[in-house]
């Protein structure tokens, strides 16, 4: 029951008003004056105040005022003899919500007095709604700042790595823009001294150079570039053998932004000759932790879904172990899951962690990401069909998904079993536009679906391991 205060000077008018309001289901309180007034409100709370204009003690827009500043959610209605549209909007620009003149009329109070009540409980959820959001903003920036900078720490501290990227931008094109830790201890250049300069400054072969100033990368050049062993002549002239990989960075229409050039000193391995076997099981590891390392590099720039990749990726393995595919299969699976979205790096951070709505533009930047993803990987040799899982993790059974709208079996199966597991997690999940929905209401939407999104036998698997086994998503650090 909403508490009214009641203030005016003569008696039978704010007993009137309240007996009017008390028998429509309001508790009203009368004050003859704004002193007693100010007394009742120190004692206790309400959420209207209806006062008269002309009071002996005190103006009642003064009090209004005062009223107001004390308790900003309290709702004021002015009442007064004298229709005088100056005095009201006077009021209204206190902040009062309504102005009614005496006589005062039964319904049209009754209006009023809602109205007031309804506008009133609408301000305070929407200034709690600011505050949490304005406190979740703050929050969630100061997590993407931590996390950029632990990304940051973790390829500096990668000593035995060295990454390279070379700006593709129109104006900077060939320059250098990032320069780690473990490249400096490769080339024994000083990464003050080579930051904005072009990258032939490293002497480095002229098919790097070339491929680092060409404007475009060809399939052909990228074909070349990846995963090639070379020779790097370091600052004072040694020669180093390395396994090269090139990464395109490409924007969402196609155009190059960036190159990520990766240099994994081999000497060691080469020296070795007893130990070549453990030397290839080392490449291998590389190669899972260099999938591993571009999810961190994803999901860091997105504290909200910070362990996305990886919890979908053990969710998918798992499906696929159920479907009893072979270990290799399973294993495809799970690197695929590890980096499925890998597109994400070419989308703004302040996109992926917008709480609110997002507009057209950024919506096609966001359904981009699994084409951004496939053509940094296409041309990598992976032992699984990796850049086929990224490009098609959104497509649906029935043709409704994207990039490509793909129907059936024109979706592979690792694809297939990765959606699923996509959207399970996703769900089971908190997102920065809503709350986590758990996973009854995951593994409800896809069995409505199943046949008509999903693969059936993805669904049946599912649902199995978490009826049956209840698996459970592991806790991601």
């Amino acid at each position: 029951m909403s508490k009214i205060l009641i203030v005016d000077d003569e008696e039978s008018v704010r007993s009137v008003l309240g007996e009017m309001l008390e028998l429509n289901n309001y508790q009203c309180t009368l004050a003859a004056s704004t002193a007693e007034a100010h007394s009742l409100l120190d004692k206790d709370k309400f959420e209207l105040v209806i006062s008269d204009i002309n009071m002996p003690d005190q103006s009642g827009l003064d009090f209004i005022k005062e009223v107001m500043a004390k308790d900003p959610d309290v709702a004021v209605i002015m009442v007064t003899g004298m229709d005088d549209p100056m005095i009201a909007d006077v009021a209204l620009k206190l902040g009062a919500y309504d102005y009614v003149t005496k006589p005062v009329k039964l319904n049209n109070l009754l209006i009023s007095v809602s109205n007031a009540l309804k506008r009133r409980r609408l301000e305070i959820d929407n200034r709690l709604y600011q505050k949490q959001l304005e406190a979740m903003v703050s929050k969630q920036t100061a997590a993407l700042q931590e996390n950029e900078a632990r990304l940051k720490a973790i390829l500096e501290a990668a000593e035995h790595v060295s990454f390279i990227m070379v700006d593709q931008e129109a104006e900077n094109r060939g320059r250098i823009v990032e320069f780690s830790r473990g490249a400096e201890c490769l080339l024994g250049y000083n990464r003050r001294d080579v930051l904005g300069r072009p990258v032939s400054c490293l002497h480095l072969p002229d098919e790097i150079t070339n491929l680092a100033n060409n404007a475009h990368i060809s399939d052909n050049n990228i074909g070349k570039a990846l995963s090639k062993r070379l020779n790097l002549i370091t600052r004072s002239g040694n020669t180093v053998p390395v396994l090269s990989t090139v990464y395109p960075i490409l924007a969402p229409d196609g155009s190059l932004s960036a190159v990520l050039f990766v240099f994994l000193d081999i000497s060691e391995s080469i020296n070795a000759k007893a130990k070549t076997q453990q030397t290839v099981e080392q490449l291998e590891n590389a190669l899972k932790g260099s999938i591993k390392a571009m999810a961190m590099a994803v999901e860091m720039r997105d504290p909200y879904t910070a362990g996305h990749q990886q919890r979908v990726a053990d969710l998918a393995s798992t499906i696929a172990k159920e479907m009893n595919l072979s270990e290799k299969r399973s294993e495809g699976v799970m690197m695929g899951g590890i980096i499925h979205d890998l597109g994400k790096i070419a989308i703004p951070a302040e996109i992926l962690s917008k709480p609110g709505i997002i507009t057209e533009t950024e919506f096609e930047l966001i359904t981009a990401h699994p084409r951004v993803g496939y053509n940094i990987l296409k041309h990598i040799d992976f032992p699984w069909p990796i850049a086929q899982i990224v490009l098609q993790h959104h497509e649906r059974l029935n043709g409704s998904g994207y990039p490509q709208g793909l129907y059936g079996d024109q979706i592979i199966l690792e694809a297939r079993i990765i959606g699923v597991a996509d959207v399970v997690e996703a769900m089971a999940s908190h997102r920065p536009y809503r709350p986590a929905r758990g996973i009854d209401a995951a593994l409800k939407e896809i069995d409505k679906n199943k046949g008509i999104l999903y693969d059936p036998d993805v669904v049946k698997a599912c649902i199995n391991i978490f009826d049956k086994y209840n698996y459970t998503f592991k806790k991601v650090f």
